[in-house]
């Protein structure tokens, strides 16, 4: 049986709000915090336990058993001493994976210094996907998902056309994966070497940033 995955999300800024509210709904254990009782108050209904605290408090910080926690998130973006505080007591604490938000690269450079695994940039990611979108009617969706790699969704060009996936070779030629194509009944991952792409049909690529500006 797999292992019981458990998650916090210290900070409810919008990310970090959405990101719990996602993830509660699958039904895994997840711990909220924020400095803003009455907003935690609201919020805690929705979760299995919300605390509210000084996030800049190492002491307060080590008592919310963040040591039995397995992915903490940080939304602290804009407090960099609060977000500091919250990656060296989740790192201390032995926490598997340690995702924070920053507002500028400096930040996200100390934070991962002092043990955040990733950093986001939640506004300039949300402004790369509408800016790819709005630069090419064919870029459907893009997700970038760390280490100089990304999920994009486009639609077929019309030089690949009539082709097969594997008359394409796009992963010999450019590293690029197809990992699913969308059919009349939504998105599939079980298709073979041998199927055929139609141009405007949607699909599903992984592939290093670096290529994805053939794309728009």
């Amino acid at each position: 049986m797999a292992e019981q995955m458990n998650y916090a999300i210290l900070g409810l800024g919008k990310f970090g709000f959405k990101v719990a509210d996602t993830i509660a709904k699958t039904g895994v254990s997840i711990l909220v915090a924020d400095a803003d009782t009455e907003k935690v108050d609201s919020v805690a209904g929705l979760f299995d336990s919300a605390v509210s605290l000084n996030l800049n408090n190492t002491e307060a910080l080590q008592n919310i058993g963040l040591e039995n926690i397995n992915t903490v998130i940080i939304d602290l973006a804009g407090d960099i001493e609060g977000s500091i505080m919250c990656t060296m007591t989740a790192f201390e604490a032995g926490v598997d994976r340690i995702i924070a938000t920053v507002d500028n690269m400096r930040a996200g450079e100390i934070l991962k210094k002092l043990g955040a695994d990733e950093v986001i940039m939640p506004e300039e990611e949300a402004a790369l996907r509408l800016a790819k979108t709005l630069i090419s009617e064919d870029f459907l969706e893009y997700t970038d998902v760390g280490d100089g790699l990304c999920i994009v969704k486009i639609r077929v060009k019309e030089s690949w056309n009539n082709k097969s996936i594997r008359r394409l070779n796009l992963h010999e030629k450019n590293g690029i994966t197809i990992v699913a194509v969308e059919l009349d009944n939504g998105l599939s991952t079980d298709f073979s070497a041998d199927y055929i792409l139609h141009s405007g049909q949607p699909i599903v690529l992984a592939m290093k940033r670096e290529e994805l500006y053939q794309f728009v």
